[in-house]
């Protein structure tokens, strides 16, 4: 059955409407399109004809690069237009040092991509002061750094830990040395941030001139090789306990047993402090009486800070007659194995010894225990 002439009309219809539709489909893209060349065009002439004279601006001249009222004189586009590169380049340190906001930051880091295409040379990594701030991780990873002092420099204007942690890892990775300026430049979270093959490379003359370091935040195995390091480092002290004792004692933490036993002997006087980072593993080996040596004039902090893990842990793993032998009222200890909670009562005099004898032995006969026929 063929479709009648109303039909036929309406599918006309539809069909010049979707042809028209289609139509002004491809000539809008066509026209987004070509307004979108337009922008760029623009955009890339307008950069072109953009000068400091347009900007009603004047050419930043050499005396210029040491005002530190630069950024507030000179917006991010009028210093783009404004500061040659060659101004820049022999600049570099002046301009380094001013407090620029960040659009102006980058204006600077994209002038010496122009200078350096090639990537900033070490002498010129030297002089970014707070530039280095707006630089990207994935640049960061790029310089070539190798001398002590230029990585001084670099991390004392990192913005952050991550930036810090990419440039320290960047020099170590290019085998650049721990130096004692660098050990003292990185001391506390960001020393501890190495691995342990980077720590083991620390040569104990460099740790011996550092400052001392902070190894709080290490973890126990660097802990350990810090102190290793350190006491290779104090080694030809140990014949002074007054000399040795304040070198070695930051790094006390990482100390293995013989150490601590050997500081019992020698009248350290050891400070609470100093004695609660110590690795409680170690601690609760120590004996009643070297814990007392250890501690010295201190011993009574145990008592004051009985809460503490340590204090609990070296209680729990010595006898009651042992905790009770330092003398400054601790209470608790490892319970003699078989015997729980019993506590036999001392007798309070001989004529009470028949009594006491009747009691013992009906408390070891309820263990099982038979008892001498002397009793």
């Amino acid at each position: 059955m063929l479709p009648n002439s109303n039909a036929m009309n309406a599918m006309s219809t539809i069909a010049i409407g979707l042809f028209l539709i289609a139509t002004n489909l491809q000539l809008s893209f066509s026209e987004h399109h070509s307004q979108g060349r337009d922008l760029i065009e623009i955009h890339r002439r307008y950069k072109r004809e953009t000068t400091c004279q347009t900007l009603n601006q004047t050419e930043i001249t050499e005396s210029d690069t040491t005002k530190l009222t630069l950024p507030a004189i000179y917006t991010a586009v009028e210093l783009d237009a404004c500061l040659s590169n060659s101004l820049l380049e022999r600049n570099l340190t002046q301009l380094g040092l001013i407090a620029f906001g960040r659009d102006q930051l980058l204006v600077l880091v994209m002038k010496l991509r122009q200078i350096y295409p090639g990537g900033l040379p070490e002498e010129a990594i030297r002089k970014l002061g707070f530039i280095i701030t707006v630089y990207e991780p994935e640049e960061l990873i790029t310089w070539n750094i190798t001398m002590p002092s230029t990585l001084i420099l670099v991390l004392r204007n990192s913005p952050n830990m991550n930036t810090t942690g990419t440039v320290l890892q960047n020099y170590l990775g290019r085998s650049g040395p721990l130096t004692a300026a660098v050990l003292t430049e990185i001391n506390g979270p960001v020393l501890c941030s190495l691995s342990e093959a980077n720590l083991r490379t620390i040569a104990p003359e460099e740790l011996r001139k550092a400052s001392p370091l902070n190894i709080s935040t290490c973890t126990q195995p660097k802990k350990n090789i810090i102190y290793g390091i350190a006491a290779a480092a104090f080694r030809n002290e140990t014949a002074d306990p007054t000399v040795y004792y304040p070198l070695i004692e930051p790094y006390l933490p990482g100390a293995p047993l013989s150490a601590l036993q050997t500081l019992s002997t020698q009248n350290v006087n050891m400070d609470y402090s100093t004695f609660r980072q110590l690795n409680p593993d170690v601690v609760e080996k120590l004996t009643a009486p070297e814990l007392r040596g250890l501690l010295g004039t201190n011993l009574g902090a145990l008592k004051t800070n009985e809460r503490d893990l340590i204090v609990q842990r070296w209680v729990r793993t010595h006898s009651p007659f042992e905790v009770d032998s330092l003398g400054v009222n601790l209470v608790g200890g490892q319970e003699p194995f078989g015997l729980g909670n019993i506590q036999i009562p001392i007798p309070p005099s001989s004529a009470s010894m028949n009594c006491y004898s009747i009691l013992l032995s009906a408390l070891i006969t309820a263990m099982g225990v038979t008892l001498p026929s002397i009793l």
